[in-house]
């Protein structure tokens, strides 16, 4: 009888301990999932911004045929790399317009203080969560493609290569890229 509870003992000691290593690799795999999920919304978000000549602002955004200002360019603003002055990802009233100004996001930051937020200022990542102490990064550059130059004649992008990186503690990085091709209606 004694042998029997020794053995029971240990078979039962080895199953919590092999339970124990399935449960951690389980969050691990679910934070992972998570900070992937948040990678391709992101990506996905800025994707889905203009990218032409002007800055979205700009009256003549749509009729634009280069990245210059006057004439049959901007009527005043060209599209840079970076928001312009008071845009923010989370102000409706001045919000992010055009891909480019998601250049140089990072998060947590200014009008997301406390982690990871969507677009509406919402915290993905909240204190005690499986994402906590996780960061994000939005970078661009300017990208060739087979018969498509890296910049205009103006030096502008004709394509943008954007990395977005989710960065979570204790784990690998996550980095997604995409590209966004300039969109210029009227151009001959």
């Amino acid at each position: 009888m004694l042998v029997l509870i020794v053995l029971v003992g240990t078979v039962a000691g080895s199953f919590t301990v092999l339970f124990g290593k399935l449960s951690a690799q389980s969050s691990q795999a679910l934070r992972d999932r998570q900070a992937l999920a948040i990678a391709q919304a992101l990506l996905a978000e800025v994707r889905s911004m203009p990218f032409t000549f002007c800055d979205a602002g700009d009256a003549r955004a749509l009729v634009a045929t280069g990245a210059f200002a006057g004439g049959t360019g901007c009527a005043s603003t060209v599209d840079a790399l970076g928001p312009e002055a008071g845009e923010t990802r989370y102000n409706a009233a001045n919000r992010f317009d055009a891909v480019s100004d998601y250049q140089g996001l990072t998060l947590p930051g200014p009008g997301c203080p406390g982690g990871l937020c969507d677009i509406g200022g919402t915290q993905l990542n909240p204190a005690g969560g499986g994402l906590t102490g996780c960061q994000a990064n939005v970078a661009m550059a300017a990208q060739a493609m087979t018969g498509i130059a890296a910049t205009d004649a103006n030096g502008r992008p004709q394509v943008l290569r954007v990395v977005v990186t989710v960065r979570c503690p204790g784990a690998g990085d996550i980095v997604l890229e995409g590209l966004k091709v300039r969109h210029a209606p009227n151009r001959i």
